[in-house]
């Protein structure tokens, strides 16, 4: 079974939850981020904590661990702060890392209109239409 490991803005943690299913549901193995509720924790992004998270739970290496166990990486990219397809700082770096492995970069929705959108664009992603769209490109 090929495993596809989900990449995405924290802000959109909630909508993995249905990705996950939908792939689950076409016969894919899903690996998703670090979803602990560090503001249990942590108060406020404002002060930094997010940050020092990052850190004391090794959520990046943690996370290019599951992309290395990955067939392919799908990047969720909804709206956010008014850029359409947003990806973040972060899931940038996510897809650095799948695209040194030479692991396929499946996008949700359209690359966004960033500042570094010729980086996305180098690390040349297949945006799908459709969730179940992903088998047209993955082998079983």
């Amino acid at each position: 079974m090929a495993k596809i490991c989900l990449c995405s803005s924290r802000k959109f943690f909630d909508k993995l939850w249905c990705v996950k299913k939908d792939l689950e549901k076409i016969g894919y193995g899903v690996l998703v981020p670090s979803m602990k509720n560090i503001q249990d924790e942590f108060i406020t992004e404002q002060r930094g904590e997010y940050e020092f998270a990052k850190i004391h739970y090794d959520l990046i290496r943690k996370h290019f661990k599951k992309i290395d166990e990955s067939d392919a990486v799908l990047v969720c990219n909804y709206d956010k702060n008014g850029i359409e397809g947003y990806i973040g700082g972060n899931t940038l770096l996510e897809m650095g890392k799948a695209f040194d492995k030479e692991i396929p970069i499946f996008l949700l929705n359209k690359i966004p209109q960033i500042d570094y959108r010729a980086e996305i664009l180098a690390m040349r992603p297949i945006i799908l239409e459709k969730i179940k769209d992903i088998k047209k490109y993955l082998s079983e």
